[in-house]
């Protein structure tokens, strides 16, 4: 279990030093980061507290204090998952204006 706890810890706080380090375009994606960061650190706490548990045997303390996180958490999930599909969305768009653009160009000699 320690070593599931020492992988999830670690994954955490790159996670949370990702979202530091990002940088907002709008005041929502802003709000999100903000709120994903305020979840990933009470899962760090958590965590921490949990490997320092499970060191005692008392691991099924903090659980309670790690679900609300870790809801946020996959909220912030399903708005990346959102946000990558529209990316992904604009940018096909964004090379069939380059296409047509290109295409009128050679065609018309512009």
């Amino acid at each position: 279990m320690s070593t599931v706890i020492s992988h999830t810890l670690d994954t955490a706080q790159e996670l949370e030093n990702k979202l530091a380090s990002a940088n907002p375009t709008n005041l929502a994606d802003s709000e999100a980061v903000s709120t994903a960061l305020e979840a990933v650190g009470a899962v760090l706490t958590q965590l921490n507290r949990e490997d320092l548990m499970s060191r005692d045997g008392a691991m099924d303390v903090a659980a309670a204090n790690v679900r609300g996180p870790l809801v946020t958490l996959s909220g912030l999930k399903d708005q990346l998952t959102e946000i990558s599909t529209r990316l992904a969305t604009l940018a096909d768009i964004a090379n069939d204006v380059d296409q047509v653009v290109n295409g009128c160009q050679t065609i018309f000699g512009l």
